[in-house]
């Protein structure tokens, strides 16, 4: 049977189907070293977005065919050392597309209306209640920073809200524009997006071109009473920039499911006007069952022809 080497779960329901195809070791975030060690017998690698697959563990796993990631992005995986290897990288795009976008509108609904703070306040006998002044989604306008499966989502939520909705995207077109303007979106380029929302909300890829996407600049071209949302990657926004721009009160709050640096401190959390979540966009059972189903689907593409070649060798 071929190995397949677990470092993060996936559903209880898809793992015992995994178990009954393939031999598999679950290893809950190993550190470095110890997933280099894992790796050299593993058939395929299943992962999310906390550990990172480097060069030096693809170069220790000879028997690799499939990394895995369950979930869409795939910034914490050396994809340029699995080409050269041949080992097949694999994402579950859509699995998640409505948690996080549900989540994002969560974060705008408890950053603008001060849900954090005010139930802070409540627990601790606090009653000011003018000190948790609000503003409303409807008649606001969202900036969308990316216009993918999870972008066209939350775009879809914002309006039920009866928000506005303005786009901006690394390959706009004529066609593009029309098929947003079908929907009533408008595209535009991110130096008019950012001064026109109220809501600025980030939903793109990591990579060399989205990296610090957003930083002093661009958080200098919104309103001060405007708001920032992030449920992408957190090195796509600048924090140092983030941080100053909210101390200096040039935005009116943040909300952000990711950090640069997960699980590390961050001084953002001193803010009030800061939400914080712990990269938990794709957290809800049904996405979560969704994205095992998929999982196994991909490793039989990948490893039962690998399995079928062993038995007839």
């Amino acid at each position: 049977m071929a190995r397949v080497l677990m470092v993060d779960p996936i559903h209880p329901e898809a793992l015992a189907d995994l178990r009954r195809r393939y031999q598999v070791e679950l290893s809950p975030r190993p550190a470095p070293e110890q997933l280099v060690r894992l790796a050299r017998t593993a058939d395929a690698l299943v992962l999310r977005a906390g550990v990172r697959v480097t060069e030096e563990v693809i170069a220790a796993a000879p028997r690799l065919r499939a990394v895995i990631r369950a979930g869409v992005g795939l910034d914490n995986i050396d994809l340029a050392a699995a080409a050269r290897a041949g080992v097949e990288v694999r994402n579950v795009p859509g699995g998640s597309s409505d948690a996080v976008a549900e989540l994002a509108l969560g974060l705008m609904l408890a950053v603008c209306r001060r849900i954090v703070v005010g139930d802070r306040h409540t627990r601790s006998t606090v009653w000011h209640k003018q000190g948790l002044l609000g503003c409303e989604l409807r008649g606001k306008t969202l900036g969308l920073v990316g216009f993918g499966g999870i972008g066209s989502r939350i775009a879809s939520l914002a309006q039920g809200f009866g928000m506005d909705v303005v786009v901006a995207v690394a390959r706009p077109g004529e066609d593009r524009a029309r098929q947003l303007a079908a929907r009533g979106i408008r595209l535009v380029p991110l130096a008019e997006l950012l001064p026109a929302a109220d809501v600025v909300c980030l939903s793109v890829p990591l990579t060399a071109g989205t990296r610090n996407l957003i930083g002093r600049r661009e958080l200098a071209l919104m309103k001060p009473q405007a708001y920032l949302v992030n449920v992408s990657r957190g090195g796509t926004v600048d924090e140092e920039a983030l941080l100053a721009a909210l101390r200096r009160g040039e935005l009116a709050g943040a909300a952000t499911d990711v950090l640069a640096r997960e699980g590390a401190p961050t001084e953002l959390a001193a803010l009030d006007n800061v939400v914080l979540t712990p990269h938990i966009g794709a957290l809800t059972r049904e996405a979560q069952r969704r994205i095992g189903e998929r999982v196994v689907e991909l490793l039989d593409q990948v490893l039962a022809p690998v399995d079928r070649l062993r038995l007839t060798a």
